[in-house]
């Protein structure tokens, strides 16, 4: 293998999410359903918003794994696009273990020294529930009034 093929066998995958509004969070090893969420965020006006989302959640066993600083092993942050679009690549997060909590993924909306926390549920109803089909839903969040 030359050179320039393995380098493009290194940067095709970096290539591909290297849009800030895109942010895979589970490798493509990680156990569990792949999944893909993509929306867009609105401000208080009902305009798209472009603003930091910082996004985590369990693994395939309803596990965070967190590491000595209290972070969770499957966490990412993109900046949403212009027209408020963004997309996360992960995997479906397991419910805790032994507790009646739904399985879902907690976010963080950060703009203007602000921070609205939201969660992409996957039962129930709501704005903010995550019907798969096909393995792909769409989740919108409007920014409220702080």
């Amino acid at each position: 293998m030359t050179r320039i093929a393995f380098l493009a066998l290194l940067l095709i995958p970096t290539l591909t999410y290297a849009s800030p509004s895109r942010m895979k969070i589970a490798a493509d090893n990680e156990p569990g359903q792949r999944i893909v969420i993509t929306g867009h965020v609105f401000g208080v006006d009902g305009k798209p918003r472009s603003l930091v989302m910082y996004a985590y959640h369990t693994d395939a066993q309803g596990l965070y794994n967190r590491d000595a600083k209290g972070v969770a092993r499957l966490h990412g942050t993109l900046v949403s696009g212009a027209d408020g679009f963004y997309e996360i690549d992960t995997i479906k997060p397991a419910p805790y273990p032994n507790r009646n909590i739904p399985a879902h993924i907690h976010v963080h909306l950060r703009w203007d020294g602000k921070d609205q926390e939201e969660e992409i549920r996957f039962e129930g109803k709501g704005a903010s529930i995550c019907h798969l089909i096909e393995n792909r839903c769409t989740v919108d969040f409007r920014l409220r009034r702080n």
